[in-house]
């Protein structure tokens, strides 16, 4: 077994995909410092997760052994492991103390991303509305505070010290890390070099352009966004279909680049959220984990700069903003018809007999090219079926 397991349970939009995109594009870079980065898909990690929270295996098909996986290449690693998924973070004290168990004789290490609550909350917000959550951001606000929201975009992965307290039974004080996710206007790698810190790694003996910014939608983005939703078809409400095409497609490739104002909280949302901030920071401070980083980077700003909220534009305010959208929708097909018309083009040439002594090559060039179009036509054809 592996000598050290770093276990990296989130939270939630705290930096995770940006963490877990540069391990994964330097995993040759971290087994020469000693660190093994399991896995030979990135979802692994999701579905391990899941196997930890005791999703039944008969949802889990194929990925119903996805933890026992990473844990067998930690097995026959002997230097530092690291496991990492956000969904980590909504998992029971029971379940945690029962992975931490499994990845034994190692030395595990527990370690947690954490933002401030007004940054952090409307993230959250913007996550759900993008899949299944229909909820304003009032509403979905209003219930935060009422302690009524649950789930992978509520209390259960956001209360920093509930998530610290539940993996904190499974493992000593000094080796739970707490990790503050910098405050806009950071330097870029600050998040990077704070996540080394922990690990014990040369920060700078890594690639960072390999990571993409996981960019958050304007105030009248996220407004269209929500005023479409009621409008998608059966077709929509598979979770891995609504992920590809309203989630990736139309949220961070079409309405993402509009690069719209960011929006904020009511006042009283934001002070109701700095109380508990500041209650949380008290709570972590007497348990005595290791933080990396800067706790007062979780209490928010007293009077936050005032932003327009997403529950405030008309219909008629965002007609500029659909009208932006519908134009690039328009390029994107126009691109692709064009792609698959030369294809097409090409195909049927590629398929006209020759003749002369290169005939015979010809035609097997012309085979392939004609099974490459054909496969662009399927997958073309594929897409508009699926969205």
């Amino acid at each position: 077994m592996a000598r050290r397991v770093f276990l990296h349970i989130g939270l939630p939009k705290t930096g995770t995909t940006f963490l877990q995109t540069v391990m994964w594009h330097n995993k040759r870079r971290l087994r020469r410092q000693g660190v093994l980065y399991p896995g030979s898909r990135r979802m692994d990690h999701y579905r391990a997760s899941q196997v930890v929270r005791d999703v039944p295996a008969a949802v889990l098909g194929e990925h119903a052994g996805a933890w026992e996986r990473l844990v067998t290449s930690l097995e026959e690693w002997p230097k530092t492991g690291v496991i990492s998924h956000e969904f980590f973070s909504m998992a029971s004290a029971s379940q945690a103390e029962r992975a931490v168990s499994r990845l034994e004789p190692a030395e595990v290490h527990v370690v947690v991303t954490a933002r401030d609550y007004v940054r952090q909350f409307p993230a959250v917000w913007q996550e759900g509305l993008k899949m299944h959550r229909d909820l304003t951001l009032d509403e979905f606000m209003d219930g935060v505070l009422e302690r009524e929201t649950r789930g992978a975009w509520g209390w259960d992965s956001q209360d920093i010290p509930a998530v610290l307290n539940r993996w904190g039974k499974a493992v000593p004080a000094d080796r739970v890390h707490l990790v503050t996710v910098p405050r806009p206007g950071a330097p870029r790698d600050l998040l990077w070099r704070r996540w080394c810190e922990v690990l014990g790694l040369d920060a700078d003996a890594f690639d960072l352009d390999v990571a993409f910014g996981n960019e958050s939608l304007g105030a009248a983005q996220a407004a269209l966004l929500q005023r479409v939703k009621p409008y998608l078809s059966e077709e929509f409400a598979g979770g891995a279909v609504r992920h590809r095409w309203f989630r990736q497609y139309f949220g961070h490739e079409v309405l993402v680049p509009q690069a719209g104002e960011r929006f904020g909280l009511r006042s009283h949302h934001a002070d109701a959220l700095r109380a508990m901030a500041l209650e949380a920071v008290r709570s972590i401070r007497y348990a005595g984990y290791d933080v990396v980083g800067d706790l007062d980077e979780l209490v928010p700003d007293a009077a936050p700069e005032a932003r327009p909220h997403p529950d405030d534009y008309t219909d008629a305010q965002l007609l500029e903003v659909a009208g932006e959208a519908i134009e690039k929708m328009i390029r994107d097909v126009r691109d692709l018809t064009i792609s698959r018309d030369g294809w097409r083009r090409r195909a049927l040439a590629a398929e006209r007999p020759e003749t002369g002594t290169n005939a015979r090559l010809a035609m097997r060039r012309g085979r392939r090219l004609a099974g490459k179009g054909r496969r662009f036509l399927q997958r073309a054809r594929g897409s508009s079926t699926a969205g």
